[in-house]
């Protein structure tokens, strides 16, 4: 009888959270919620979470909800805010820190660079 290893029982296990994450990015994800997706008491997740990954929760989180506004603003008409929302961040001045932070320009500014790169 084969009987999963530790290690492939944690990489399901990530992967199980991932896909989750993935498939709510665009609502509010809770700390909690992820942890009883994964089977885990909030603090082991965490740790657990950041030991498996390199990277905090939420921070990850951030990180995809970034990585969808860049689709959106590229792919669409729809204002910032839209946008902001769209992608699972419910405060605005929330939304272009974290924006900013990993792209180095707000995201109107991402959209002009982008168009402007699509006209020349």
């Amino acid at each position: 009888i084969y009987a999963p290893s530790l290690n492939e029982h944690y990489v399901e296990q990530i992967d199980r959270v991932k896909n989750w994450i993935l498939n709510n990015l665009d609502q509010s994800i809770r700390l909690g919620d992820v942890a009883r997706v994964a089977r885990m008491s909030p603090k082991s997740f965490s740790r657990f979470f950041k030991k498996n990954t390199g990277k905090a929760f939420i921070q990850y989180v951030n990180e995809l909800r970034v990585g969808l506004a860049c689709r959106k603003l590229m792919q669409s008409e729809a204002s910032v805010s839209e946008i902001c929302y769209a992608t699972g961040f419910n405060n605005l001045s929330n939304f272009n820190r974290q924006f900013k932070e990993r792209k180095g320009m707000s995201p109107k500014e991402f959209r002009k660079q982008y168009q402007s790169k699509l006209l020349s």
